[in-house]
């Protein structure tokens, strides 16, 4: 092999090692969301955690059987056995981050915000008279 071709090779290698290693560093959607503009997540039924093997909701428990992770893209596919106490079912969902750090949760057209965030949003500031 020309040392052309073997630089070409090894070039194209650490290429896809980068964008692999980039792709599948950041576990963006494990976290615990809320409805966007929904209340601070203390005591909120609407209140979704995602770990890396399950999804848990008010009174829905969900084990993840399959991750898929797009390329190049920040979407997740999560196949998953749920069930809530009565009865199981099978359930795909996928989830999209969106840029203002929320993310999109399909099929249920759902806009989910980050707990932390919605914690740390700040209240209406004391009202203020001027006399004049």
């Amino acid at each position: 092999m020309s040392e052309g071709k073997r630089s070409k090779i090894c070039s194209v290698a650490a290429v896809l090692l980068l964008v692999s290693q980039t792709a599948f560093a950041e576990e963006w959607w494990k976290d615990s969301f809320a409805g966007e503009g929904s209340e601070p997540c203390d005591n909120n039924d609407s209140i979704v955690t995602f770990t890396d093997k399950a999804m848990e909701m008010w009174e829905v428990r969900c084990t993840l059987d399959k991750v898929q992770k797009i390329n190049r893209l920040d979407v997740v596919i999560l196949d998953m056995t749920c069930t809530d106490g009565e009865s199981t079912d099978k359930r795909r969902e996928l989830l999209l981050k969106l840029e203002d750090n929320k993310v999109l949760r399909y099929p249920q057209h759902e806009v989910l915000q980050r707990c932390s965030e919605l914690k740390a949003k700040p209240g209406p500031g004391p009202k203020v008279e001027t006399s004049h």
